[in-house]
């Protein structure tokens, strides 16, 4: 793990804006990973080493959770908006208030208040989502907003009253719905394959991804001869984006094609210099197996560049063959992956989808990435087998097979 005065030499080495109080403050008002894990179920112990072997100790994930918390509270200190888009700058976060003798609503906007007060003096913005937990003593919500406010905010408010402020960026995992890490490996192995790396699934041959909790163990994806499963991602758009949406300020396609812009601009360069595990790589600290397993995808895909500048996955794969799409409502979007046409090779193509992956996670306009579940509902009557594939996100998912158990079971009571 960092050691504090390493990460702190690092960081002013590599991210000039970022200076000892805004380490001190990424510190001291950071959301430690168990109260998070309280407040949203998600793949960050997963990432921060639950599951390596041996598992990390809850100190230790601790220490590297607020390791990776200070680096992206630096990292969004970076203008990056010219190139990156206009809303790049405003990073999701998850904003608690812990005001006391106040109700949820009053609670949380005695602090957004102050927020939007220090945005105001720094001709900046600040913009609210949706509720993330509220009890009697603390409110949560997702926000959107350059770091400078929250830097504006402590800088100009008494400890009195900044003592009740939480604030934590989305890191990538946090951003990932728990069970998708494993959702995408389950979809990814539903083959039979040979020991010779050849899989099949139905008619035509295909290829798979296969991985651990941690690191990848051998593997492939959909692939080849007009054979394959496909892959849909379910992202909910963080609140700049929603807002952004609402006052008809950005279309759906210009958030869409600065999605793909990060994830292939610059020959991956975007998605390298934002993700916290490639630079842990590379500076040489520990690391935890999934840190690693993103780090190499990351690597991999960049490597493919030819001599001549050409990037395979990044100029073919991923602009031709993943579609990005608005869904129902304005608030969610679909990534879709269908039979990927690519003259890549079994292994770059595995690195090229999970790339995607992790680039989507890195991006601030995702707040939540998931799988898409697809459900059949229950037949009507005992003729009927009509009953056609519905689409619902996984909670949604969960929800209807607990009805629909507890319908059954409640049948069968009255009988």
């Amino acid at each position: 793990m960092f050691r504090r005065g390493v990460l702190a030499v690092l960081l002013a080495s590599w991210v000039p804006y970022a200076t000892a109080q805004d380490i001190s403050d990424a510190e001291r008002f950071s959301i430690p990973l168990e109260q998070i894990n309280g407040i949203i179920q998600t793949e960050a112990s997963g990432d921060y080493g639950e599951y390596d072997d041996p598992a990390l100790t809850d100190t230790e994930q601790e220490a590297l959770w607020l390791d990776s918390t200070v680096w992206q509270w630096s990292y969004n200190l970076v203008d990056r908006t010219d190139t990156l888009g206009r809303g790049y700058d405003f990073s999701p976060y998850v904003v608690c208030s812990k005001v006391p003798g106040l109700s949820g609503v009053e609670r949380f906007d005695a602090i957004y208040q102050m927020l939007e007060d220090a945005a105001v003096d720094i001709d900046s913005g600040v913009f609210e989502g949706d509720s993330m937990y509220n009890d009697d003593d603390m409110t949560c919500r997702s926000v959107s907003a350059e770091t400078a406010v929250f830097r504006a905010a402590i800088d100009t408010q008494p400890p009195e009253v900044t003592q009740y402020l939480q604030v934590q960026p989305m890191l990538s995992a946090m951003k990932m719905i728990e069970g998708t890490f494993q959702g995408l490996i389950d979809l990814m192995n539903d083959y039979d394959c040979t020991e010779t790396g050849t899989c099949e699934k139905d008619t035509g041959g295909v290829t798979v991804v296969s991985s651990g909790y941690g690191g990848r163990r051998k593997g492939r994806f959909l692939q080849e001869n007009g054979s394959s499963e496909d892959l849909t991602l379910v992202i909910s758009l963080s609140p700049i984006v929603l807002y952004y949406l609402r006052t008809n300020e950005v279309s759906y396609e210009t958030i869409i094609n600065e999605l793909l812009t990060f994830a292939t601009g610059d020959n991956g360069m975007h998605v390298a210099e934002a993700s916290f595990y490639d630079f842990s790589v590379d500076a040489g600290d520990m690391v935890t197996d999934r840190m690693m397993f993103y780090s190499n995808v990351v690597n991999n895909v960049t490597s493919m560049t030819t001599a001549m500048g050409s990037n395979e996955c990044l100029d073919n794969a991923l602009p031709n063959d993943v579609k990005i799409a608005r869904m129902g409502n304005n608030e969610t979007v679909s990534v879709r992956v269908e039979t990927i046409s690519s003259v890549m090779t079994e292994q770059e193509l595995d690195d090229c989808l999970w790339y995607l992956v992790h680039s989507l996670t890195l991006h601030p306009y995702v707040k939540y990435l998931e799988l898409e579940a697809v459900v059949v509902p229950l037949p009507e009557g005992p003729g009927d087998t009509s009953a056609a594939p519905s689409t619902l996100l996984p909670a949604a998912a969960s929800m209807l097979a607990a009805l629909a158990v507890s319908a059954a079971v409640g049948s069968f009571l009255s009988i």
